[in-house]
């Protein structure tokens, strides 16, 4: 039937907003979810709901009605607010529906650092134009301006905006630590900010308020998603990484990352063949094909040793020979020669 159709697609959203009983939204949240037939991952707490889940294009649009008309959130979300892209259940291996601290994952308590203090919000034309501008003047070395991506190294390296400054963090909560150990970079800036959907930015640029060194803080309304509907061919090149099985969507034809044993182009990501691992590997089809399956000769050994009864590690050696939080060292010079 229609609900379970193949031919659907996956949601992404997030809405701030105080919520009484987490417990009891995240019940009726499951419960809808389970309803119709949809999978992947909503995060509820205190201060709202993010989601990202897939279904039939029946399933979805039901989703959305539904949502718009609970009362919490039906003054402040909208229509607009879900970002939708060709997919459906099967992006997803199960349905996780949880309450925690925050909605998106920063490590910095929500009282401490609120969405209430974010930073001015762009729509995708005012950003374009803005980086349009940041781009013409870098190029003759006269910005001021910070294009800011605060998501993961492992996002950035397949898609990003062109002239940005893409920490190589392994996950958001390393971004406070970033931001505290780079604050000069930020002194007296104006910062445009982006980020997949927009939520990373929410919290993100209210820490980066926090601090008082900034000039201003902008960010990207809808984030990346809604920046390629409307500029499909704009600042944006590469894919943009996503967190269900797909890894990656495409909006133009650039390549901009490589196979990482024999450096052809390549932007398709799989995961490490070491059991005990879950690092993305960017391995071209002629590598794989030679057996190179692995994201390091450490997991490469490991997996050959097929060591029994060891318990699965978050990350693996050579990810944790990666500096938790990198000190940058950007020069106007280095920010204009993307252009």
């Amino acid at each position: 039937h229609a609900l379970g159709s193949k031919d659907g697609e996956v949601l992404l959203y997030y809405c701030y907003c105080e919520v009484k009983d987490p417990e009891k939204l995240c019940a009726w949240q499951k419960a809808l979810c389970q309803h119709l037939h949809l999978t992947g991952k909503v995060r509820v707490a205190s201060e709202g709901i993010n989601g990202t889940v897939g279904g039939s294009k029946v399933a979805t649009n039901l989703y959305i009605e539904v949502m718009l008309s609970q009362p919490l959130f039906k003054d402040i979300l909208c229509r607009e607010d879900f970002k939708s892209s060709a997919g459906g259940a099967h992006c997803f291996p199960d349905l996780r529906v949880g309450v925690f601290e925050e909605i998106v994952p920063m490590g910095i308590d929500p009282k401490k650092v609120s969405y209430k203090e974010t930073g001015i919000h762009l729509s995708p034309q005012e950003f374009h134009k803005e980086v349009e501008q940041h781009l013409s003047q870098a190029s003759q070395g006269q910005s001021d301006t910070i294009l800011l991506d605060c998501r993961n190294f492992y996002e950035s390296k397949i898609g990003h905006f062109q002239g940005c400054l893409a920490p190589d963090i392994r996950k958001f909560s390393y971004f406070p630590s970033y931001v505290d150990e780079n604050l000069e970079l930020f002194r007296n800036k104006r910062v445009l900010m982006y980020c997949t959907g927009g939520i990373r930015c929410e919290r993100g640029s209210a820490y980066l308020r926090s601090k008082a060194v900034c000039r201003e803080v902008y960010q990207l309304k809808g984030g990346i998603h809604k920046y390629l509907e409307e500029f499909p061919d704009g600042f944006y090149r590469g894919k943009l990484f996503v967190f269900d099985d797909r890894y990656a969507i495409c909006s133009n034809e650039d390549v901009i990352s490589a196979c990482r044993h024999c450096a052809a182009p390549w932007d398709q990501y799989s995961l490490c063949s070491s059991q005990h691992c879950r690092q993305l590997v960017l391995a071209c089809p002629r590598c794989r094909g030679e057996g190179l399956t692995a994201c390091c000769a450490l997991c490469r050994d490991k997996e050959r040793a097929a060591a029994a009864g060891q318990a699965p590690k978050e990350e693996c050696d050579c990810t944790r020979r990666r500096p938790r939080v990198p000190i940058e060292r950007v020069s106007q010079s280095t920010l204009a020669a993307e252009k």
